[in-house]
């Protein structure tokens, strides 16, 4: 089976960034682990970062974060990823997770705050809607083995304004 885009996904994309053409083409081999991408989502203007989709051929899916200024694909930075027992094996129920929360990264102004810990590293990726930083997703990597972005004292944000101004909810 060939991995492919959902449409509803697919038409989500279209509706929130018209301009964004993918050119959604599979990489890796066939068959389990094969995925297509990663699917690059444009920048907003001055940010810190971009999101990165990746979409499994046994329907699990992912979202990362990369940052602009970093051109090594190996920087651990921070991830959501959406696996089929987070959802009891429903595959209608982690698209839907997917686009939605998708949908927020795209029209809310967002941060990810990275934290060292005495152990761990800690990402923390947030969107501002109705005034408030709620938060969508967070984890955790044992220091050291990871590379992930140095920085300077225990905590560093990163910032990305809204991708568009148009609402999936409309």
């Amino acid at each position: 089976m060939i991995p492919q885009i959902d449409d509803k996904t697919l038409g989500l994309l279209s509706l929130l960034l018209p301009d964004f053409n993918p050119a959604v083409l599979p990489a890796g081999a066939e068959g389990e682990g094969a995925h297509t991408g990663p699917l690059d989502l444009p920048p907003a203007h001055g940010a810190d970062f971009f999101f990165r989709l990746w979409l499994y051929a046994d329907g699990e899916r992912h979202i990362s974060a990369k940052l602009v200024e970093d051109s090594r694909d190996a920087t651990y930075f921070w991830h959501r990823p959406f696996e089929l027992a987070e959802f009891r094996g429903s595959e209608e129920g982690l698209l839907s997770a997917f686009r939605e929360e998708l949908a927020a990264l795209l029209i809310h102004e967002t941060r990810i705050i990275q934290r060292k810990g005495w152990l761990f590293w800690h990402f923390r990726c947030q969107y501002l809607a109705s005034g408030k930083w709620k938060c969508l997703y967070r984890h955790s990597a044992v220091r050291g083995g990871f590379k992930p972005p140095q920085i300077r004292g225990r905590r560093r944000v990163y910032s990305s304004a809204a991708l568009t101004v148009k609402d999936a909810t409309n």
